[in-house]
C-alpha cells in the first residue's frame, strides 16, 4: 500500500497547525544563521557524547538526534513566538530549513565521516614503526593540502600535544580542501537527486517514510494534531517504557548494553553445516519498526525473505563442502545489485535528463520552475564530475581510476537515495560498505591499480579515498532527496533547499575538524580517532599488494555479477507482472545490511499485514500515528534524553551504550 500525501503549499489550518506559506528569502537567511548557531551548540554535545565519554552515537541515527531535537524544540516554542510583539511565528518551511541544516551538519561529525576522515589522512604519518608495513613509505605521496606533512603533528594528534593546543596553522589548508571536496561531491549528488525527483515524486509518487515523521510533527498535511492524538502518545509511551526497561537492566543488572531487543540464536548453530547460518542475530529496532510501517508490505516482505535467501545460500555452500567464511559473498552481491539498480534508475529518469539537456543546449527553461531546476541540475552534474575528477587527479590518482571510482560511488548514492525514498530504511550504513572501493580491485586485480612499484601515488590516494565508500557520507543523498520532497510540501524552493544542504555539508565538515582536533590534541591521549586501525590495515594491504599483487578475484566477480543479474531480473519481473511479490529493493538491502534488519522488517510486515487484512485502510490510518510515535519516542528517549544524561552525568550512565547503526 502506498499512502498519498498532500503536496501543495497551501495553508493547512488554524491554531496548532503548520503554516506552509512560501518562505521569504530574508526569513530563510535568518533561519540559516539560526541553524548554524544551533549546529555549533550541538557540536559540544556530540563531542561529549561520542568522543569523550563514548556513550551514545547520536549522529549515527537517521535522522540525526540533534536534528530531531531541534525540530521538536522549534515546534514546541513556535506558539510562544507568536505571542511576542512584532514577531511572526515560524512557518513549516522555515523550520524545515533549520532541521535539514542541523541534521546534515551534525551527520558530518559522525564516526563514518569526520572522525574516520581524520584517522584516514593521519595513519601513514603515525603508524611508521609497524613491523612489515612501514606506512611512512606512503606518507610522501599525500599532498600537504590533504594532510599535514609533519609526522610530529600526527604523533600529537594520537597522543596529545605537549601544550594541549591544536597546531591550526598546518591544519587549515587540509580542512578547507576536504570541506570543498565534500561540498563538491554532495553538490553533484544533489544535482542527481534533482534530476531524479520529477520521476520519483511526481510520477511514481514514492511514500518517503522518513519525511512523514517531521511532517506529522509540524502538522503539515494532517487533519489532526500529531501530539493531540492519544495513539501517538501510546507509541511514544511504549518506546519510552521499552527503553527504560533496557536501561535499568543494563545499568543495574549488567544486561547487554545495546538499544533494541537483541535476538541471537547463534549459540545453537555450532556444527556444520548449520554453523554457516551465523550470524543470525537481529535487533528489533523500534525506529525501523515505527517507520517501516509506512513501507509497502511487498518491500518489507522482500527484505526479510532475501535475508533468509542469502542465509540459505551459505547453508547450501556449506553442505556442498565449501567452508570459506565469506561465502556467499553477500556484500559483493550487494554492490552488484546497487550498481545495476543505480543504472536502472538513471534509465527510468531519462526523459527528465533529456529535457534538461535540451533546455541546457537551447538556453531556455520554458518558463517553468521545474524545467529551470532540471537544466541547472544537469549543468551541476557535469561541472561537479569534472571538479571531482580534477581534485582526485591533482591529488595523484590516475585519471581512469578516478573516473571509474567516481562513477561507482555515484551509482551507489542514487540507489541508496531510492531506498530511503521508497523503503525509508533509517540507517546511514544501508549500502555495501567499502565495496565501491573493493569492486575495482576484485574485477581488475591489484596490478592495474598499483601500477608502477616505484610510484605509489595513485594507489595511495585511492586507498585514502576509501573514506567515501567505507564511511557513510553517501547517505547524504537520502537527506537530499528527502529535503527536495520536504521543500515541495512546505513552500521552500529548490534553490533554498540546495543552499541549506550544501551549507550544512561545508559547515559541518569544518566544525567536525574543530570539535575533533581539540580533544585529541588536548586531553584524550592514546584514544586516537575512530577508524585508525581500519585505515592502518588498508594502507598496510597496499604495501603488501605492491610487492605481490593479487589477480582478479573470480568468486567475488561471480557474486557481484549474480547480484547485478538478480536485481535486473527482479526489475524485469515487476515490469512484466504487476502482482510479482518480490521487490528489488528488498534484495539490495538484504545484501548490504540484512544481517541486522531482517527481524524488525519481519515484525512490521506481520503487523501491517494483519492490520490491513482485518481492519483495512481505515484501521491502517488510525494506527499510523502510534507507529510514528514509536519511532519518535525511541529517538527522544534513547537518543536525546539518554544522550544528554550520559554526556553530563557519566558514571553508571555510561553502562548503557546506544548505537543507531
Amino acid at each position: 500500500m502506498r499512502t498519498q500525501e498532500k503536496t501543495d503549499g497551501s495553508e493547512i489550518g488554524t491554531e496548532g497547525r503548520a503554516d506552509t506559506t512560501p518562505a521569504r528569502p530574508v526569513r530563510i537567511a535568518m533561519m540559516l544563521v539560526l541553524a548554524l548557531v544551533l549546529t555549533w551548540i550541538c557540536g559540544y554535545w556530540v563531542r561529549q557524547a561520542e568522543i569523550i565519554v563514548f556513550a551514545a552515537q547520536i549522529t549515527e541515527a537517521v535522522p540525526s538526534i540533534p536534528g530531531v531535537g531541534v525540530l521538536v524544540l522549534l515546534v514546541a516554542i513556535n506558539p510562544l513566538i507568536r505571542r511576542l510583539p512584532l514577531v511572526r511565528r515560524l512557518s513549516s518551511g522555515e523550520i524545515v530549513v533549520v532541521y535539514l541544516l542541523v541534521t546534515v551538519a551534525t551527520m558530518m561529525f559522525g564516526c563514518g565521516v569526520g572522525r574516520y576522515l581524520i584517522a584516514d589522512i593521519s595513519a601513514p604519518f603515525y603508524f611508521t614503526q609497524t613491523p612489515g608495513t612501514p606506512l611512512d613509505k606512503l606518507a610522501p605521496y599525500i599532498p600537504a593540502w590533504l594532510s599535514p606533512s609533519d609526522p610530529v603533528v600526527h604523533l600529537w594528534l594520537h597522543e596529545t600535544s605537549p601544550t594541549g593546543q591544536v597546531p591550526w596553522n598546518v591544519w587549515w589548508l587540509p580542512i578547507a580542501s576536504w570541506a570543498g571536496f565534500f561540498m563538491l561531491l554532495g553538490g553533484t549528488m544533489l544535482c542527481l537527486m534533482l534530476l531524479m525527483a520529477e520521476t520519483w515524486i511526481d510520477h511514481e509518487r514514492l511514500v518517503f517514510p522518513l519525511v512523514r515523521l517531521p511532517m506529522e510533527i509540524m502538522g503539515v498535511g494532517t487533519t489532526r494534531s500529531f501530539f493531540h492524538n492519544p495513539v501517538t502518545w501510546a507509541g511514544i509511551g511504549l518506546a519510552t517504557l521499552l527503553n527504560v526497561i533496557q536501561i535499568v537492566r543494563s545499568v543495574f543488572f549488567g544486561a547487554p548494553s545495546t538499544a533494541g531487543l537483541y535476538i541471537n540464536p547463534d549459540k545453537h548453530l555450532v556444527d556444520y553445516p548449520w554453523r554457516a547460518l551465523r550470524p543470525l542475530g537481529t535487533r528489533l529496532r523500534l525506529e525501523v519498526i515505527g517507520l517501516g510501517y509506512l513501507v509497502s508490505t511487498e518491500v518489507s516482505f522482500s527484505i526479510w525473505f532475501f535475508c533468509l535467501f542469502i542465509k540459505l545460500q551459505a547453508l547450501g555452500f556449506a553442505m556442498a563442502g565449501y567452508r570459506r567464511q565469506e561465502i556467499p559473498f553477500a556484500e559483493e552481491q550487494g554492490i552488484g545489485a546497487y550498481l545495476v539498480l543505480g543504472i536502472v534508475l538513471l534509465w527510468k529518469s531519462r526523459s527528465a535528463i533529456q529535457g534538461a539537456w535540451r533546455g541546457l543546449i537551447s538556453g531556455r527553461a520554458q518558463g517553468q520552475e521545474n524545467q529551470s531546476s532540471l537544466r541547472w541540475a544537469l549543468l551541476g552534474v557535469v561541472v561537479g564530475i569534472f571538479g571531482l575528477v580534477m581534485f582526485l587527479t591533482s591529488a595523484g590518482m590516475k585519471l581512469w581510476l578516478a573516473g571509474t571510482y567516481l562513477a561507482i560511488i555515484l551509482m551507489v548514492a542514487i540507489a541508496y537515495a531510492r531506498i530511503r525514498a521508497e523503503a525509508g530504511a533509517p540507517m546511514v550504513w544501508a549500502f555495501p560498505s567499502g565495496q565501491s572501493h573493493k569492486v575495482i580491485v576484485n574485477f581488475l586485480g591489484q596490478g592495474p591499480v598499483i601500477g608502477s612499484k616505484a610510484d605509489l601515488a595513485s594507489p595511495t590516494i585511492f586507498t585514502m579515498m576509501q573514506i567515501v565508500s567505507r564511511g557513510y557520507f553517501l547517505s547524504v543523498s537520502g537527506y537530499e532527496i528527502e529535503g527536495i520532497r520536504m521543500g515541495q510540501q512546505t513552500g521552500v524552493n529548490w534553490r533554498q533547499i540546495s543552499t541549506t544542504l550544501l551549507l550544512g555539508i561545508g559547515f559541518g565538515m569544518i566544525a567536525s575538524f574543530i570539535f575533533h582536533l581539540e580533544p585529541f590534541y588536548g586531553w584524550l591521549g592514546t584514544a586516537g580517532p575512530w577508524g585508525a586501525q581500519m585505515s592502518r590495515h588498508a594502507y598496510g594491504d597496499l604495501l603488501h599488494a605492491a610487492q605481490t599483487p593479487k589477480p582478479p578475484d573470480i568468486p567475488r566477480i561471480l557474486a557481484t555479477s549474480f547480484g547485478g543479474l538478480l536485481i535486473a531480473s527482479l526489475t524485469g519481473a515487476r515490469s512484466a507482472w504487476l502482482s510479482f511479490p518480490l521487490h528489488p529493493i528488498g534484495y539490495a538491502l538484504a545484501c548490504a545490511y540484512g544481517g541486522t534488519i531482517w527481524g524488525p522488517f519481519l515484525v512490521v510486515w506481520l503487523l501491517k499485514s494483519l492490520i490491513l487484512r482485518y481492519g483495512g485502510s481505515q484501521l491502517y490510518l488510525k494506527v499510523l500515528p502510534g507507529f510514528l510515535g514509536l519511532a519518535l519516542g525511541h529517538f527522544l528517549t534513547a537518543g536525546f534524553i539518554w544522550g544528554l544524561l550520559s554526556s553530563v552525568l557519566g558514571g553508571p550512565f555510561l553502562r548503557w551504550h546506544v548505537w543507531f547503526a
